[in-house]
C-alpha cells in the first residue's frame, strides 16, 4: 500500500471513530481516553448516561463507592460529551467545595481543547484565552464558566451553598454535595444543603431541565436521601452499585454479579473490602454498599414494624391524633393513633413544613376521621391550640408537659408494639433514624437528639394522653 493509500485508510479510521464518538458516550469516552479502564458496572453507567444525554431521562441519581470512577463520567467526561452534541446547553456543575467544582470545570476544558475532541466535535470550541469578564464581548473562559464559541451554551462551576443569581440551567450536575463523614454528620450542615437545593439549585430550573445527583452516601439524611423521601421521588431513576453484592443490598436489574462478589474486583478485591467493613462497619454500610443506616443499640425506637393499609384498616380501637405544630424550618405533624392492648398503631395524616394556620387547619378537618376527634397537641404554642378551637371548632387538647414527659413517653411507647401504616414514609424515616445522643466512645446517652422526632412526637402526645387519662383498651402496665 502507498503512503497515499496508507494516510486515506488512516483518515478514514479516524474519522469513523471520531462518527461513533458523537454517537455513542461509551464510544466518546474510549475515543478521548483510550488508556480508560472499562468494567462492566462503567459501561452500565455509561448507558445510564447516554439516556440521560439524549434527554430520556430527565432525572438521575448515582451511587457508588470512592473510588470507582463515578467523577471521571458523570463531571468530566459527560459534560464535554453534552456540549459536543449540544453546544447550546447550559450546564451548572456542583460540589461539596468551589475548589472541586472549579477542577470539573478545568477538566472538562482541558477535554474540549484536545484535537482529538475537535475531530468530533469542531463546532465546539472555546476561547483560546482566558477572559474573566464579558466587558469586552468576548466568550468566557476561567476557572468559574467557559462559553461555547459562536454559540450560548456554557458550563459554570459553583460549590455548594454558592450564588446561582441570574444563571439559567439546563442540566445541573452535583456531585458528592458532601465532604466527609464531619459534614455529614451535622444536622445543621445537612440543613444548609438542603436550602441550597431547594432556595437556590432548584430556582433556576426549568420544565425541561435535567437533574443528575452522584454521590457516595454518607448518611440516610443526606441530600439524595431527603430526595428521595419528597413526593416526586418516584420521578428519579437510581442506580446504586453496593461495593460487594450481598443479601441486604437492593441488586440492580442489570447487575451480572452473584452474591458475595466485588463490584471491581481488578482495583479493589473482596479482601481490601472486607477489611475495611471489619475496622468499620457503619461507615463501610454507608460509603461502600450505598445503604447508610442509624446503629440500632442508640436508636430510641428500635423495634417496631410496617403493617399494610389492609391490616391497619381491620384494626377497630377509636381514633386519637397527635398533633406537633413544629417550626418554619421543621414539619407540623399530625399523626392517627390506634391502640388495642399491648399494640400502637400508628399513620401519618400530615406532614409537610411552613403551614400557614388556614392551611392546617385544613388539612387536619380533611385528615381526621371524626369531627369531632379527639387532637393532643404540643402545649408549647397555647395561642395557636386556642385558635384552633375557637375559630375552627377543632377538639384540640393540650399535652402534658411535665419536666420528665419525654423520656416517659419514649419509655412508655416502647413497652408497646409498634406498627405503622406503609403509607407513612416520614414517619417511617424517624422510626429508622431517631436516636440518642453518643458519648465519645460513641455509647447512646439517655438524651435523644432534637431531630427526627415531630411525628413521633405527636404520637407520643397521643399515647401519653390516653394512658393519663384511662383512656379505652390501654393494657401496656396491665
Amino acid at each position: 500500500m502507498n503512503s497515499n493509500n496508507l494516510e486515506k485508510s488512516i483518515s478514514s479510521l479516524q474519522e469513523v471513530n471520531a462518527e461513533l464518538a458523537r454517537r455513542s458516550f461509551k464510544e466518546f469516552v474510549l475515543y478521548t481516553m483510550p488508556s480508560y479502564m472499562l468494567n462492566w458496572h462503567h459501561e452500565l453507567l455509561m448507558d445510564k448516561l447516554q439516556d440521560f444525554a439524549e434527554g430520556k431521562i430527565q432525572k438521575l441519581m448515582v451511587f457508588m463507592p470512592p473510588q470507582h470512577g463515578k467523577s471521571e463520567l458523570t463531571s468530566r467526561r459527560l459534560p464535554a460529551y453534552i456540549l459536543g452534541n449540544k453546544p447550546y446547553k447550559k450546564i451548572v456543575g456542583c460540589s461539596y467545595a468551589s475548589e472541586l467544582s472549579k477542577s470539573f470545570n478545568r477538566d472538562v476544558q482541558r477535554i474540549i481543547d484536545d484535537p482529538i475532541y475537535y475531530q468530533a466535535f469542531p463546532s465546539t470550541t472555546l476561547n483560546k484565552s482566558n477572559v474573566k469578564t464579558s466587558a469586552r464581548g468576548s466568550y468566557l473562559r476561567n476557572a468559574d464558566i467557559f462559553e461555547v464559541v459562536g454559540s450560548t451554551g456554557f458550563y459554570k462551576s459553583v460549590g455548594v451553598g454558592g450564588s446561582l443569581t441570574g444563571t439559567p440551567v439546563d442540566i445541573g450536575i452535583i456531585d458528592d454535595p458532601v465532604k466527609d463523614a464531619v459534614e455529614a454528620g451535622s444536622p445543621t450542615y445537612r440543613a444548609r444543603v438542603w436550602d441550597w437545593y431547594t432556595q437556590v439549585f432548584l430556582t433556576r430550573l426549568h420544565n425541561d431541565s435535567q437533574i443528575l445527583v452522584t454521590q457516595t452516601r454518607w448518611h440516610e439524611d443526606d441530600l439524595s436521601g431527603r430526595i428521595l423521601r419528597q413526593d416526586d421521588a418516584h420521578e428519579w431513576e437510581v442506580l446504586s452499585l453496593p461495593a460487594i453484592l450481598d443479601n441486604d443490598a437492593h441488586a440492580h436489574e442489570d447487575d451480572p454479579r452473584d452474591y458475595g462478589e466485588a463490584l471491581w474486583d481488578e482495583r479493589h478485591g473482596l479482601k481490601k473490602l472486607l477489611s475495611f467493613k471489619n475496622q468499620n462497619p457503619r461507615a463501610f454500610q454507608a460509603l461502600y454498599q450505598q445503604d447508610p443506616r442509624p446503629f440500632k443499640g442508640g436508636l430510641v425506637y428500635p423495634e417496631w414494624n410496617i403493617i399494610s393499609d389492609l391490616e391497619y384498616s381491620s384494626i377497630k380501637s377509636k381514633l386519637i391524633y397527635g398533633l406537633d405544630f413544629g417550626y418554619s424550618t421543621s414539619p407540623a405533624a399530625l399523626i392517627e393513633v390506634k391502640i388495642w392492648k399491648k399494640n400502637i398503631y400508628i399513620k401519618q395524616i400530615v406532614y409537610k413544613t411552613k403551614l400557614g394556620i388556614d392551611v392546617l387547619s385544613n388539612l387536619i378537618k380533611h385528615g381526621i376521621a371524626s369531627r369531632h376527634a379527639k387532637i393532643i397537641a404540643d402545649s408549647a404554642d397555647p395561642i395557636l391550640i386556642d385558635h384552633l378551637r375557637k375559630k375552627y371548632g377543632l377538639n384540640v387538647k393540650k399535652a402534658h408537659k411535665g419536666k420528665d414527659s419525654v423520656p416517659f413517653g419514649i419509655s412508655l411507647l416502647n413497652t408497646y408494639n409498634i406498627y405503622v401504616h406503609e403509607s407513612s414514609k416520614d414517619l417511617i424515616f424517624e422510626l429508622s433514624n431517631y436516636r440518642y445522643k453518643e458519648d465519645a466512645d460513641g455509647n447512646p446517652l439517655e438524651e435523644p437528639i432534637k431531630l427526627h422526632d415531630h411525628g413521633l412526637d405527636a404520637a407520643r402526645y397521643a399515647v401519653s394522653h390516653e394512658v393519663e387519662k384511662g383512656g379505652n383498651n390501654i393494657l401496656a402496665f396491665g
